[in-house]
């Protein structure tokens, strides 16, 4: 998740923060050490897969204890969102998550959750793969 997070970092040319995080069950992560300062600053989570929103809540929690602002964006590829996650991150200080539409939703999102496709990226990679171009800058 760093290497994602220096990636998105680098396009957006801010900095860094990252939060360690221990699972303690499927449903309950701990958050309690940042690198980085994140006083006064707004922040983007990156994550790979939202499922409870566990990760994403304990991050947020300790983003905002060490002074970040508070409308916290949050951004992951994929979006399970198994029962209760949209809640849990509905009771956060979320201005907007955004996930692809790689996983099938059986109910529409709830907002603040924006879905992007991922049919242009699908796209280019096939068209790469056809005509023998690389893959490794996708």
């Amino acid at each position: 998740m760093v290497k994602l997070a220096e990636h998105h970092a680098s396009l957006l040319r801010r900095p860094v923060a990252v939060v360690r995080k221990t699972r303690m069950t499927g449903a309950t992560v701990r958050a309690e050490e940042i690198a980085g300062d994140v006083a006064g600053r707004p922040a983007v989570i990156v994550d790979d897969m939202i499922s409870t929103g566990a990760t994403i809540e304990a991050a947020a929690r300790v983003l905002l204890a060490r002074g970040a602002a508070p409308a916290i964006v949050v951004a992951a590829t994929h979006g399970l969102l198994v029962a209760g996650a949209a809640d849990r991150l509905g009771r956060l200080s979320v201005r907007c998550t955004v996930t692809t539409d790689s996983l099938p939703r059986s109910h529409p999102p709830a907002p603040p959750l924006q879905v992007e496709s991922i049919a242009p990226l699908l796209a280019d990679a096939i068209s790469r793969l056809h005509h023998e171009q690389p893959l490794g800058d996708l």
